[in-house]
């Protein structure tokens, strides 16, 4: 991969899309390039580190411990890993584990601060990284804390995803849209349905159905801002909660969301690359007195009959 190369992948990064070439370019002349070998540790918790890594071929997964068999996150081309450390005493909180050979670009964080503090881009984007580590980071946290504490019969959290599932969102779905309408902010309410899920299940089995579910909740979370909801809602369907939405804003929404899970690999713990999958799309606002019953059924009703291709 030549320079030119570098820049357009680091422009359609989370971490530096839509960040001026020419800041790139000088960015680019300070780094270096790292080759490391499948299952080699990066990243160990607690050491110190002055350096975000940038994948550029290959996946990268992130663990609590050397031996847990479900990584906390997988990484893939464009995606970062170290940022967290610019803002947390320089310490590593996990580890970082190649998945498979990686060519990985390397940046000083001073490096990164001064794109950063040049670029309002580049700053929002770390925000937007950030809060969906925190939101992931709540996740894995609330269904720890659900389980020590012995609260497995109130099934509030899906087990394939760890997402908030149909239960909670009927529970809490009132209070919300009231919480909104009462400051007059309209709300917008998506379901994403899985056109293909029975097939893709009797294909692949329940280890591929469930890494296509695990696959769009992390694009999902990648995509929504700190003020979404979003939860799994059953194993092929999950619906999104978009406070202070217009109307007009709805389709660019969707469309973005369709095209992150649409770039999003599926693959099995053995890394076999699984199909891209097919969408559903209903949309619909929302009302002072709906139910969630209510949102699935209007978002039902304008639901194309023809397959929306993720890809």
């Amino acid at each position: 991969m030549n320079s030119t190369e570098v820049i357009n992948l680091l422009q359609e990064s989370p971490l530096f899309k839509k960040v001026k070439s020419s800041l790139l370019a000088a960015l680019l002349m300070k780094t270096t390039r790292r080759k490391v070998a499948a299952e080699e540790i990066l990243m160990t918790p607690g050491q110190p580190n002055d350096r975000i890594y940038i994948v550029l071929s290959g996946r990268l997964r992130a663990q609590i411990n050397l031996y847990d068999s479900k990584p906390l996150a997988l990484f893939g081309v464009g995606e970062c890993v170290g940022e967290m450390s610019m803002f947390d005493d320089n310490h590593i909180s996990s580890y970082i584990i190649t998945a498979t050979d990686c060519d990985l670009l390397s940046i000083h964080h001073a490096d990164a601060w001064a794109v950063l503090n040049e670029s309002l881009q580049a700053s929002h984007n770390m925000l937007t990284i950030l809060s969906n580590r925190i939101r992931s980071s709540n996740l894995i946290l609330a269904e720890s804390m659900e389980y020590m504490q012995g609260y497995e019969a109130l099934n509030f959290l899906n087990t394939v995803t760890g997402m908030y599932n149909y239960h909670w969102l009927s529970e809490n779905i009132a209070r919300m849209i009231h919480r909104h309408t009462m400051s007059h902010h309209p709300c917008a309410f998506i379901l994403l349905k899985i056109e293909n899920f029975g097939q893709f299940d009797a294909r692949f089995g329940s280890l591929g159905s469930d890494q296509a579910q695990r696959a769009i909740a992390q694009a999902l979370l990648r995509c929504l801002r700190p003020n979404d909801m979003v939860a799994h809602i059953g194993e092929d369907q999950f619906a999104i909660f978009l406070p202070q939405t217009e109307p007009v804003n709805i389709d660019r929404v969707t469309g973005r969301l369709l095209e992150e899970i649409g770039s999003t690999d599926i693959v099995t713990p053995s890394w076999d690359a699984l199909p891209h999958i097919n969408l559903s799309v209903g949309i619909s606002q929302m009302q002072p007195d709906d139910t969630l019953d209510s949102l699935i059924a209007k978002a039902y009703s304008v639901m194309p009959g023809s397959q929306h291709d993720a890809t």
